[in-house]
């Protein structure tokens, strides 16, 4: 498990509400810049802190290892699009502490070599730096005793076990979907109804955590669905992914841990700001619109399922 500190001053709301960091491959003039190139060394499972305006406004744990993704049409046009993404799980403080109330304590413990401050306790310039164990863990503790109740404080003393953790092994049913969602994407809408109907649902797996599976096919059929657009919103995809596809995300209506099916019926296709809001906010009037849309996925999975067992004949 590594450990990076971003600096967000221009777009931390964009880039948490959507679960991501983003960085440009190239500068304007086409050099490449050390911070931006940090995000090449992210992987799976490791943690960052996030800096707006002097503010220590969350971490995040990376869900992927870094990938190349064009740049989120949410953020500032002046980047060029290509660049490098992270999709990662923010977890915010309610009260933020300020880096520079900290300012010897932090030179002290950041790394030696591409650190976030400079000597004089003030942000270096750029975006993604280099952070520590200890960094993380004296954040973590003074961040914890200025929150105001006993209960944010302890929520956020829990975070000291992520320092301690692990990095999780994939296990074999991970990686036997990022198998099948490989064949998922070369099928067919008509290929993939077939597979979802003669599909069998695989058992969880307990590693560290337990790990739900989740059927490429199912996902993949939700997004053809979709067309490219948020099921949610109505908005189209906010960027390509790395196989110049429409960025959406499947979402359980029900989820998962709650006893919800992989199925059409529970599952729809949002944008990563749409999935972000239905998670933090838990929204009864949004669950039944979700619902609906589910429904609606179904019958049109079985419409088609009808077509292709027609013409496999």
């Amino acid at each position: 498990m590594n450990y990076f500190f971003v600096f967000q001053n221009k777009t931390f709301y964009e880039e948490y509400h959507g679960g991501y960091l983003w960085a440009p491959q190239y500068g304007n003039t086409g050099r490449k810049e050390a911070h931006w190139e940090k995000m090449k060394e992210i992987r799976r499972g490791d943690v960052i802190i996030h800096s707006y305006k002097k503010q220590l406004m969350a971490i995040s744990i990376a869900q992927k290892d870094v990938y190349a993704a064009k740049r989120p049409t949410e953020l500032p046009n002046e980047w060029q699009q290509e660049g490098w993404r992270v999709d990662t799980m923010y977890i915010p403080f309610t009260e933020p502490i300020i880096t520079s109330d900290y300012k010897e304590e932090l030179l002290k413990l950041q790394p030696q070599t591409y650190a976030p401050f400079n000597r004089l306790g003030r942000g270096n310039m750029g975006y993604l730096f280099k952070a520590n164990k200890p960094m993380y863990e004296f954040i973590i503790r003074q961040t914890a005793e200025i929150q105001k109740t006993e209960q944010e404080k302890q929520r956020i003393l829990e975070l000291l076990d992520q320092g301690k953790r692990p990095q999780v092994a994939v296990s074999g049913l991970e990686i036997m979907m990022e198998l099948e969602e490989a064949n998922a994407k070369q099928l067919s809408s008509e290929k993939l109804a077939i597979q979802i109907k003669s599909g069998k649902s695989k058992k969880s797996q307990k590693t560290e955590t337990v790990v739900y599976y989740r059927s490429p096919y199912v996902k993949e059929m939700v997004k053809k669905i979709a067309e490219g657009k948020c099921q949610m919103c109505g908005v189209e995809a906010p960027f390509y992914d790395k196989d110049n596809e429409p960025y959406l995300e499947e979402h359980h209506v029900k989820r998962l841990a709650d006893g919800g099916s992989d199925t059409m019926d529970n599952v729809v296709a949002v944008c990563p700001n749409c999935h972000r809001k239905v998670h933090v906010l838990n929204n009864e009037a949004d669950t039944i619109v979700l619902e609906g849309i589910a429904e609606q996925n179904e019958r049109q999975y079985q419409r088609l399922l009808l077509y292709a067992e027609k013409i496999e004949k």
